[in-house]
């Protein structure tokens, strides 16, 4: 017990609090647009598909283009400039008349996707720089705990703010989100100056390095694919649970109250685990059995949707998804992340992080669409994907070993500047 507590102490150090508050106001700026996201989404359902495709298509060149503006500078500038950006981008918008073409919406409904995956990537790749190795175990719990929180923060300023959208402008969402954003970009600065020797020294390589590591690494082509898989199987899961919740009752009302009772429950579990047992579970069950895992927790829920598709399994299960996913292996993969090279942290892991889980996304749709036009009963669907839920475990081993391979990598470094 005294050395948990010794332990969990050297998480509350002044650069873990910094970068938990950094997180708690870029994921607030996303939790703000996110409803808008969702609303106009509904409003042009019938052409998700193009617009998913869309995104899929520019996330690539955004890929590229971020890939050579961290080539040209430091950390310090290219969160500067990623994250002013985007602002601009929603200054642009404020300035448009949604109702005068719907291209304006469809183009803000693929901007918003961009953005939700940009700026928590990049805050992502400013943690693994500065938090690095044994380090980062101790310290990404918190850090993530504050995101937790922003979010909550976000969509209940959402709420807040919702009666300002009559359909024809954004100027109060995107003011916040502007707001939030650049209070965020200056913790993150306050929190890179602490750290000068990381802070000044430039990035380097090339705009195609992100597309080379992945064409020349297994280590990135491991982790391409776990998330790939993962972000495939969840998606199942959430089409499959939307189901269970859409033949429950067809109340809009009490479907939008339980969902707003299970964001409640989601951040208060997801709270107390990120501080209390975030840490523990990366360093005492390790990164292995972490990633390992996500496989056997998919198949335990595929079995249970198809054995009993209530809507208590629903509520239970997507809780428990999601906080494991916020609280455990979200934080354990940002760890793996810390032990590559640096043009792979800087440009490989926001290219994971951004593409691979959009086409994750759309990838489960598109499974659960093909049984659509056979006589398969929904909550059996998801069995026929049990050889993707072996995979991602054995793909999890693969993607842990980075760590060890780092570690051995240091040690004869150390080994040869000795002698």
């Amino acid at each position: 017990m005294l050395d948990y507590l010794k332990d969990l102490q050297k998480s509350f150090s002044i650069n873990t609090l910094l970068g938990s508050l950094f997180f708690f106001f870029i994921l607030a700026s996303w939790y703000t647009l996110r409803p808008l996201r969702n609303e106009l989404a509904v409003q042009d359902i019938d052409n998700i598909s193009i617009l998913l495709a869309m995104v899929g298509v520019t996330m690539l060149m955004v890929n590229y283009i971020y890939s050579w503006v961290a080539s040209l500078t430091n950390i310090r500038w290219l969160l500067v400039l990623c994250y002013i950006f985007l602002g601009s981008n929603l200054l642009i918008f404020m300035s448009l008349d949604f109702n005068s073409n719907p291209w304006i919406g469809r183009s803000f409904y693929v901007w918003c996707n961009i953005y939700s995956f940009f700026v928590v990537a990049i805050f992502w790749v400013v943690m693994i720089n500065l938090f690095r190795g044994e380090q980062s175990t101790y310290s990404f719990g918190l850090i993530s705990l504050g995101g937790t929180l922003g979010a909550a923060f976000g969509s209940r300023l959402a709420k807040l703010i919702s009666a300002t959208f009559d359909g024809s402008n954004i100027d109060i969402y995107a003011f916040t989100t502007v707001v939030l954003l650049i209070i965020g970009l200056l913790v993150g600065l306050i929190t890179i100056n602490r750290i000068r020797s990381v802070a000044k020294s430039p990035i380097g390589g090339s705009a195609s390095d992100a597309f080379r590591n992945l064409a020349n690494s297994k280590q990135i082509q491991s982790i391409a694919i776990y998330m790939y898989l993962f972000t495939g199987l969840m998606t199942i899961h959430w089409i499959t649970s939307a189901q269970i919740f859409a033949n429950w009752t067809d109340d809009s009302s009490k479907r939008i109250a339980l969902f707003a009772d299970m964001e409640l429950a989601v951040s208060l579990l997801a709270g107390f685990t990120q501080i209390f047992l975030t840490s523990f579970f990366l360093r005492k069950l390790g990164i292995k059995i972490i990633l390992f895992s996500y496989g056997v927790i998919f198949a335990i829920v595929f079995i249970v949707y198809a054995s009993a598709p209530l809507v208590v399994s629903a509520i239970v299960i997507t809780i428990f998804l999601r906080v494991f996913e916020y609280a455990i292996n979200k934080p354990a993969r940002e760890v793996v992340y810390t032990h590559l090279k640096r043009t792979q942290r800087y440009k490989s892991s926001v290219l994971v992080d951004t593409f691979f889980a959009r086409f994750g996304d759309f990838s489960g749709s598109i499974f659960l669409n093909v049984f659509k036009n056979f006589a398969v009963t929904f909550n059996f669907v998801p069995l026929l994907s049990i050889p993707f839920v072996a995979l991602i475990s054995f793909v999890g081993i693969k993607v842990s070993k980075i760590q060890s391979e780092d570690k051995k990598r240091k040690a004869s470094e150390l080994i040869d500047n000795n002698d």
